[in-house]
């Protein structure tokens, strides 16, 4: 026994350590060295950071029994503002100064057992100061476990409860406990912290979880001495780490918070603390108190000693900054006016206001100003000035506007935002009205947000919806819907379902745009309660008998809520049983687009979306334009964790041509939140009909026919819904509705009236007139606090560490407008007046904007601030000065302009990061130090490698490479480079020198990134952008720069100089002359060596062909006498025929008109510029290394191309027979050369039988057997007329069959035709064809189609659009050395007809005069011309359209640009060509529709010869980019060699929404096949272009008028069937005596009525009825087959009339037997009808506005069969039936009535047997008649209970029959044909 309680005893003294808290004895002072220190920065060394230090004395002391006072003295502060870790503190008198007086004052603590209880301290200690010492108190915080050595718990903080870690050790021999915690900070309970700005987000919660922006831990390491009755702490260490990653935090990059605390006793002594007579109040536990740091703006610190006098000299120093020019620092200037407003109070804001208010520029800022505040103080002040009505409502318009917007939600802020909306706030839809209740509503969301308790701000807002909804107001209850939808709370669902269909009683009755409104007022409550909202939206979307729009508004809400799978496909379950197509393609594509998103948050949701659209028919992606679409781009980067998506819905009622309903929304993903900045929507109805009738006053519907009592004949006819013209607008930013507005019908109409009616009703544009001829000088400045984020956490040390993002912006427009209009405005005057004055307009305007961005990380208070700031500025300037005087009738523009005369910053932009130290006692010594200094960048292209035997080679080496570096410049710099004055600056000037003027681009970036590659570091550093006007200085000043503009028949006036150009051949005579004679003068040269130079000299020049380097380099002494001698005739020929050549400046190469001139002829060297008019040059050259002179080919005996040839085909070898046939003729006809291309085409087409797909792909894929090195062909090059280079196509293109082996054994005929069958075509190698047929006026009865096909080594020009003809044959020969082997070739001839469109064309301003004349011209004070002239001629026909623009310099230079056009029906081309007589440069291009492998196709074709410099550079830098962008478009790369000058686009159609695309680069092919279009191709049959004129005028409005043809829609009703508006077809007719309703206008008030009844029942004629509010028409067969037609009772087209009768918008006339009625201003295009067939067409803008037999033109075919009462019919004869016109008496003819039917059986319903009446009426005969003809109709039939059942007419008398439902559809018996007796025999 005594052994156990010895154990026990030493157990428990064994123990007895870890039950010791540190403590403070009572009459004990402990003496501790306290030191602090505090950095902020980035984590890397040799970057600066900045901080403080505090050093001082803590003594603590025991003064009564668990209560302390602690005193802080002996302080010494230091800051740091340097780089990291070198740079050494440096004290401040001044910090430490202010700090002692912080903490003069000591405090009082409880504390017990390690905790720290109530603080109490003097109020006049600071919370600043009190927060100070929390942060040795928190040292002292402890929770020390018994028997544990290790546990978590959570322990409470200077910075809340959080999660806590301890590690305990103990050395008993030194009585030392050793304890080690640690503190996760980011999970706390109660965690203090203050977040302003970001309410309007919300948190993405995935993209949180995947990366931590802010973290932030502490660790304590304890010392404890304990002794048998206390335990003491030795010492204490502690270090905090904030940590900021804005990307990324892995791969991002992060800036560091650092606090860091020592604690160290040094001396205890047996003393009693002398305790100040002072009251101690109790100031709260451990927990941080925020004190002046919210009051303080991060960006300044200053004294603040009279704040009203400051507020007047900041404020006068803010008018005088931005009284002229805006500064860049303007910004900071407004944000230290918004610091001393907010340390202001009210009677400081009343004597401001008094002494400013009446001077406009200060009341402008203080009104900007005063609302940024964003305090309870300043929305009184603003209440104030609203009761004293001292403020417009502009004023107050925007006050309320930022106010609201920008406070946050306290109870006294809200008190006074509830007494602004109550009192001041009209209910009224005014600006104000709106404005104040939608930001009054964002802020109650914000409430709400932080808070529970948004009660009474809720109530408010209901109550407002009530009254609105009592009332019936629809602009009070859109209003009050926006605004509960702005709040986005849960509790406001019951007063939002009274306005919803389905949910209230009352709610079908309002209007659409109440539906809508209310729907998209759910949106932000979904974030809340996305339960509740998905339920109600589902539920209005199932509901097919809401609107569509409704119900696709629905599933936006729906979707936006992130609905889980199951929700996802019951979406898509009800789009495959939709009956509506705008439905079902809205929903589709909504799935779709959100199925492609990678935002985190919407995985899940995307995942659904995908599943669901695989349930989904496919057949959804192919509706058209015309349906309802979203359109959805995203994109989100995990190592920015950063995302944007843009969003676009499109909502279509009736498939009209402009949608109803459009909105756009953008979404942005940053720092774990997620965000809608921009969403904008427009509705739009009826306002096609508007613009397409133009402005008609108001009328009285009521006319002479009388539609309301026709239609009463009809069964209970419903007009469609209301469509009153209408548009309306929203813009909500973050979520929030800012404001919304409409134009009803009203304002429309004055709108229009304005523009077509006299000024008198609307007297403001006579004010505004006036005003502009008087002069208007204004001057507006708009300060404005854009953003303003921050979120402030404590720190272990006490001072609290802050991110914050400050956006402020001063936007200034200043300047004066005059105008002077001859002849001056009259009375009566209409703004189309304007169209035939003279006006002079002179202004001069400037737009300035100053925007300054702050980020701050570090210590904010009003003591000190120290951290890291990074500042972007940009300013912009924008100066107008101009003199524009406008002769409408005249057609003349003139404008004048000052020159450029001092250097002018249109924008610039600058960044820069800091290290920052401020404090209040010594702010002179504010510090701020860049983060990077440009010095700590290395230049690894400048640092030289160091080896210990370097000689001086190598120092030679060293110097040379740095004076290159200084001599270079700039790769980027066109102009002026500053690089060698300073590093890292980028600058280029494009010199205007003619204007006087340059504008220059000057960047400069200094980042850290070569630190650490992560996007943070990109962002640290310096960075500048400059944009600037400078002045160009020339030898006589610029006085003024003029442009004058004039069209018309007064164009060649204006010309300053005459278009004229030389011919390059007399310009080159005088040479040719002085050659020769220098010649005569030195003797003969060699000419065979002349002539090899001038060969090689032309094929060099074509435009990267290196073919010299592939053509064999050994050739026969035979093969090159031949090729000598046919360049020897070459030469005769061209002298024969120099004289009859002609120059055409605009003509493919000159050449003479006549086709059979020969094409073989040698062309000089074009290095002088001006090329000589040749076509092409010939040279011979051998097919094999060894071959004979019978297998080769002379030059003369080459294929007989003409001139007009394609530039750059290849001619092929031919043998020696044809060789010596073709030389014999030094011109071949055209005929010859069309029966050489069949010959040769049949040649090869039996050469090719075994090719299946050759036809397809015939010159891409022709094959080519070739030997290595041995390839022989004789080229021919062009040169242009314009062109100082050649362009000759590459003959080799072995990557475009790189499947066929360049080596092939023999019989490789077959064997190649047997490895093409097993090799699919690719689409790229696939041939495009055109379908373009060439006009020739001198050819009429010949066309050939054109080929172009540059891959099989042919390339028609671009700048021709000449008919050529393509033959291939194929000549096999036998090489004497390999005749193994055979030698397969193909040759393309392209014959060109003498008339083609570009090669003669000639200079029109030759023939016609310019249509255009646009002079710009730089005024000197020597009077010398100087600027550019720009002629356009334009020349059309039936055929073409030819288009010609010339710009020359004003000076007498030969530089000239020229650019010219042919539009053609299937064609068209383009090229621009500029330097010295246009000859320099060249671009064409060439746009083609035709077929790729059958399917309708389209191909651009881009080509060039010389390109200046700057061009190559630029599309060099764009190409390394086009590779990757078709990757992420989903398009394949290939290599190829493809022609190094041209660029190629085919897109072939493969169905209406797929499209194969080719794009062919010099280097590379890109292909995609099935590239998916967001629109429907129109692949039916084309109309006949050719027989339709095409001018340049009428080309646009053509292509305006075929789409609104195709938008119109043509109804056909025949004998035996009819086909709707819908293209829906029905097999049946109603041919009886009774009026049919074919199609009437089914709006509200009916503007016609079409009906038809048959005449005799034994024939087939029939009348037509056409009643119009305008005319009633009748069309009536006469007794000799002809149509009699009378409208309003008279007879008109009669025998003796003429054919055509036209009056009131009614025009009707015959053709032939058939007779046409068009009113278009009623919506009826065009009604035909020939005694039996009848066709109907409508305007567009009748969309969905139609009934009758036609349908209702809605583009849905499942609603075709709608009858009057709006309910479908069940057959097609139930549906035709229902629009039968009935007549009260039989005297008409029609003996029929409209008769409930009973069911003859009683079928079991619900298990009960029934009596069933029919829901419709059925046609029956009338009284005293039987039927003799009846026909079968299915009709729905209501049941009752038979015992209870009601009988059949109190069935017919009962209204309930409308709403009844059905319970069983049957067939019964209807009459159409009846007998009678008595009156009606």
């Amino acid at each position: 026994m005594r052994g156990l309680i010895l154990a026990l005893v030493l157990t428990l003294v064994g123990s007895q350590h870890l039950n010791y808290q540190p403590d403070f004895s009572e009459n004990k002072v402990y003496t501790f060295n306290y030191e602090t220190m505090l950095l902020s920065g980035l984590p890397e060394k040799g970057l600066a950071r900045a901080g403080i230090r505090i050093k001082s004395k803590v003594e603590i002391s025991g003064i009564e029994p668990k209560l302390c006072l602690i005193r802080i003295h002996s302080i010494e502060a230091a800051e740091y503002n340097g780089v990291w870790p070198t740079s050494p503190f440096s004290r401040s008198l001044k910090l430490t100064q202010a700090l002692t007086g912080l903490l003069s004052i000591p405090v009082k603590f409880e504390y017990s057992n390690g905790h720290v209880g109530n603080i109490m301290a003097p109020d006049s200690v600071s919370d600043d100061g009190l927060n100070i010492y929390r942060g040795i108190m928190n040292v002292l915080e402890l929770s020390i476990k018994k028997m544990q050595n290790s546990y978590s718990l959570h322990e409470a903080g200077i910075g809340g409860i959080c999660n806590t870690t301890y590690a305990i050790q103990e050395n008993k021999r030194a009585n030392l406990v050793y304890v080690t915690k640690s503190k996760d900070l980011n999970s706390c309970e109660k965690k203090v912290q203050v977040v302003t700005g970001s309410a309007y987000t919300h948190p993405c919660k995935t993209c949180q979880q995947r990366n931590k922006n802010s973290q932030a831990t502490a660790t304590y390491n304890y010392k404890i001495k304990y002794a048998r009755s206390e335990a003491v702490i030795i010492q204490a260490d502690v270090e905090e780490i904030h940590q900021f990653a804005p990307f990324n935090e892995i791969t991002g990059g992060n800036a560091i918070v650092e606090a860091r605390q020592r604690l160290a006793l040094t001396d205890v002594q047996k003393q009693r603390a002398e305790v100040p007579p002072k009251e101690y109040q109790n100031r709260g536990s451990l927990q941080y108190q925020f004190g002046s740091e919210l009051l303080q703006l991060p960006v300044h610190l200053f004294k603040i000693k009279d704040v009203e006098s400051q507020i007047e000299e900041s404020l006068q120093e803010l008018v005088e900054v931005t009284s002229d020019q805006l500064p860049s620092d303007a910004p900071a200037k407004a944000l230290k006016l918004l610091h001393l407003f907010r340390a202001a109070n009210e009677e400081n804001y009343e004597s401001v206001w008094k002494q400013f208010s009446s001077r406009p520029a200060y009341r402008r800022h203080i009104l900007d100003i005063i609302p940024a505040v964003a305090s309870h103080r300043a929305l009184r002040f603003l209440r104030h000035k609203m009761e004293r009505q001292e403020l417009t409502n502009w004023e107050v318009t925007q006050a309320v506007l930022v106010a609201l917007h920008s406070s946050t939600p306290t109870q006294d802020v809200m008190e006074e935002a509830t007494l602004i909306v109550k009192k001041h706030c009209p209910r009224s839809t005014s600006v104000l009205g709106k404005v104040c209740h939608l930001s009054y509503a964002s802020l109650c969301h914000k409430q709400c947000s932080s808070s529970d308790s948004c009660s009474e701000c809720l109530q408010l807002l209901h109550g407002f919806a009530g009254e609105a909804l009592s009332k019936s107001s629809t602009e009070e209850i859109s209003l009050a819907l926006k605004a509960l939808g702005n709040v986005g709370h849960p509790a406001s669902i019951k007063h939002i379902k009274k306005f919803l269909p389905g949910y209230a009683t009352g709610a079908s009755d309002l209007p659409l745009r109440v539906h809508a409104t209310a729907v998209m007022a759910l949106k932000n409550i979904g974030l809340k309660d996305p339960k509740m909202v998905q339920a109600i939206t589902l539920e209005i979307f199932l509901n097919h008998k809401i609107h569509s729009r409704i119900r696709m508004l629905a599933a936006v809400v729906l979707l936006e809520t992130k609905p889980g799978l199951p929700i996802v496909m019951t979406l898509a379950d009800a789009v495959l049983k939709e009956p509506s197509m705008q439905v079902a393609s809205f929903i589709y594509s909504h799935l779709r687009a959100l199925g492609r998103s990678t935002a985190p948050d919407l995985q899940v949701m995307a995942s659904a979306c995908r599943m669901a659209i695989r349930a989904l028919s496919p057949k959804f992606d192919r509706s058209g334009y015309q349906f309802s679409k979203v359109f959805r781009f995203s994109i989100f980067k995990d190592f920015l964790m950063s995302g944007l998506a843009a969003k676009y819905l499109v909502l279509n009622n009736a498939g009209t041509l402009i949608p109803t309903v459009a909105m756009s929304q953008l979404r942005t993903h940053f720092l774990g939140r997620v965000a809608d900045p921009w969403e904008v929507g427009i509705t739009v109805e009826g306002l096609q009909e508007i613009f397409a009738k133009g402005y008609s006053p108001e009328r009285d519907w009521e006319t002479d026919y009388d539609f309301k009592k026709i239609l009463k004949t009809l069964s209970d006819w419903k007009a469609f819904s209301s469509d009153k013209p209408f548009a309306s607008g929203y813009l909500k930013m973050f979520g929030q509705e800012f404001f919304f507005g409409g134009l009803d019908k009203n304002a429309i109409q004055n709108a229009l009236q304005a523009w077509y009616g006299s000024d008198e009703k609307i007297p403001s544009l006579r004010r505004i007139i006036s005003s502009l001829q008087s002069g208007v000088g204004r001057q507006w400045t708009k300060a404005l606090l854009s953003s303003e984020i921050r979120r402030i956490v404590p720190t272990c040390t006490g001072f609290p560490t802050e991110t914050s993002f400050y956006y402020s912006s001063i936007t200034k427009v200043a300047g004066n407008v005059q105008a002077q209009i001859t002849p001056s405005p009259k009375s009566d005057f209409r703004l189309t007046e304007l169209l035939n004055a003279n006006i002079r307009l002179r202004s001069k305007l400037s737009l300035s904007m100053a925007k300054e961005m702050t980020f701050v990380m570090g210590i904010n208070t009003r003591t000190v601030q120290a951290g890291l700031e990074a500042h972007t500025k940009m300013n912009g300037r924008v100066p107008v000065n101009v003199v524009a005087t406008i002769q409408m009738r005249e057609k003349n523009v003139k404008i004048e302009m000052p020159p450029c005369k001092d250097e002018t910053n249109i924008i610039s932009i600058r960044s820069k990061t800091f290290a920052v130290t401020r404090n209040i006692g010594d702010l002179t010594a504010s510090k701020m130090t860049a983060v990077l200094l440009p010095e700590a960048v290395p230049d690894i292209m400048k640092t030289s490698f160091n080896s210990d035997s370097a000689s001086d080679e190598t120092d030679n080496i060293r110097d040379r490479q740095s004076a290159a570096d200084v001599s270079s410049g700039n790769l980027f710099s066109s102009g002026h480079s500053s690089s060698r004055k300073e590093p890292f600056v980028q600058s280029v000037c494009f010199n205007a020198s003619t204007f006087g003027i340059q504008v220059c681009i000057e960047k400069k970036s200094v980042h850290a990134a070569f630190i650490k590659n992560v996007p943070l570091y990109y962002l640290v550093g310096e960075h500048a952008l400059k944009v600037s006007f400078k002045p160009v200085y020339t030898e006589a000043p610029v006085e003024k720069i003029q442009v004058t503009i004039q069209a018309g028949d007064q164009a060649p006036t204006k010309m300053v100089r005459l278009v004229t150009f030389e011919d390059p051949e007399t310009q080159a005579s005088s040479r040719k002359e002085a050659i020769k004679k220098v010649k005569k003068i030195l003797g003969d040269t060699d000419d065979q060596r002349t002539r090899k130079y001038r060969s090689s000299s032309s094929a060099s020049s074509a435009s990267g062909s290196a073919e010299s380097t592939k053509s064999s380099p050994s050739s026969s002494d035979s093969d090159d006498r031949a090729s000598q001698g046919g360049t020897q005739i070459n030469l005769k020929t061209r002298q024969s025929k120099a004289k009859e050549k002609k120059f055409y400046p605009f003509g493919d190469s000159g050449s003479s008109s006549s086709s059979g001139s020969s094409s073989s002829s040698s062309s000089k060297s074009s290095r002088s510029g001006s090329s000589s008019d040749s076509s092409s040059s010939s040279s011979g050259s051998s097919s094999g290394s060894s071959s004979s002179k019978g297998s080769s080919s002379s030059s003369k005996g080459s294929s007989s191309s003409s001139k007009s040839s394609s530039s750059s085909s290849k001619s092929s070898s031919s043998n020696s027979k044809s060789s010596s046939s073709s030389s014999k003729s030094s011109s071949s006809s055209s005929s010859s050369s069309k029966a050489s291309g069949i010959k040769h085409k049949a040649k090869k087409q039996s050469k090719t039988t075994s090719f299946p797909l050759t036809s397809a792909a015939e010159g891409e894929r022709s094959v080519r057997e070739q030997k290595p090195k041995t390839q022989s062909s004789s080229r021919s090059s062009s040169s242009e007329s314009s062109g100082a280079s050649h362009r000759h196509s590459k003959s080799d293109k072995r990557a475009e069959t790189k499947h066929i082996k360049s080596q092939v054994n023999s019989g490789s005929g077959q064997d190649i035709s047997t490895e093409w069958d097993i090799h699919l075509p690719k689409v790229y190698s696939l041939r495009f064809r055109s379908a373009h047929i060439h006009w020739h006026p001198d050819h009429k009865g010949s066309s050939s189609s054109s080929s172009s096909s540059s891959e099989s080594g042919s390339s028609q020009r671009n700048s021709s659009s000449s008919s050529s003809s393509s033959s291939s044959s194929y000549h096999h020969g036998e090489n004497s050395a390999h005749n193994s082997r055979r030698s397969k070739r193909v040759s393309i001839h392209h014959h060109r007809h003498g008339s083609s469109l570009t090669h003669e064309r000639s200079f029109l301003g030759d023939v016609i005069p310019p249509g255009i004349t646009i002079v710009a011209q730089a005024v000197r004070s020597d009077n010398r011309n100087q600027g550019y002239q720009a002629t356009a001629y334009v020349r059309s026909d039936a055929a073409k359209v030819d288009v010609q623009l010339v710009v020359v310099q004003l000076a007498e230079t030969n530089w000239k640009a020229c650019a010219d056009a042919v539009i053609l029906p299937l064609k068209a081309q383009a090229r621009l060509r500029w330097g010295k007589e246009c000859r320099d440069y060249r671009i064409a291009a060439v746009a083609t529709t035709g077929q790729l492998a059958r399917k309708p196709a389209a191909q651009l074709k881009v080509q060039w010869e010389k390109l200046p410099s700057w061009i190559k550079k630029t599309s060099s830098v764009f190409v390394q980019y086009v590779p990757g962008a078709a990757l992420v478009l989903g398009f394949s790369e290939i290599h190829q060699r493809n022609p190094s000058h041209e660029f190629v686009v085919r897109a072939a159609a493969t169905s209406p929404r797929t499209i194969d695309t080719v794009i062919k680069a010099p280097e590379v092919t890109l292909y995609c096949q099935g590239f998916r279009l967001p629109f429907t191709l129109p692949l039916g049959p084309s109309s006949a272009y050719e027989t339709r004129d095409i001018t340049a005028w009428n080309l646009f409005p053509e292509i305006a008028s075929q789409i609104a043809q195709e938008d119109q829609s043509t109804c056909e009703i025949r004998e035996r069937d009819f086909k709707t508006f819908d293209h829906v077809s029905h097999s049946y007719s109603f041919n009886k005596s009774c009026n049919l309703v074919v199609v009437q206008d089914c709006t509200e008030h009916p503007k016609f009525i079409i009906t038809t009844r048959k005449v005799d029942p034994q024939s087939f004629s029939r009348e037509v009825h056409i009643n119009t509010t305008s005319a009633n028409i009748t069309i009536c067969p006469a007794s000799n087959s002809s149509l009699l037609v009378a409208c309003n009772e008279e007879r008109v087209l009669s025998y003796s009339g003429g054919s055509e009768y036209e009056k009131d918008n009614v025009k009707i006339y015959k053709n032939g037997a058939t007779v046409t009625v068009e009113v278009p201003a009623l919506g009826l295009k065009k009604v035909t009808f020939d005694g039996v067939n009848l066709k109907v067409t409508v305007a567009s803008w009748m969309r969905g506005k139609t009934c009758g037999v036609c349908g209702n033109n809605d583009r849905e075919k499942a609603n075709e069969l709608l009858m009057p009462n709006h309910r479908l019919a069940h057959s097609c004869s139930a549906f035709v039936h229902s629009w039968v016109l009935l007549e009260e008496t039989c005297s008409g003819g029609c003996k029929l009535q409209r008769s409930y039917v009973k069911l003859n059986r009683n079928p079991t319903i619900d298990g009960e047997e029934s009596t069933c009446y029919s829901v419709d009426p059925v046609l029956k005969c009338i009284k005293d008649c039987t039927p003799i003809e009846k026909a079968s109709v299915k009709v729905g039939f209501h049941c009752f209970p038979k015992e209870t059942a009601v009988s059949l007419l109190e069935w017919q008398k009962s209204s309930d029959k409308k709403s009844a439902f059905e319970d069983v559809v049957e067939s019964v018996d209807a009459d159409i044909d009846c007998t009678c007796t008595g009156g009606c025999s």
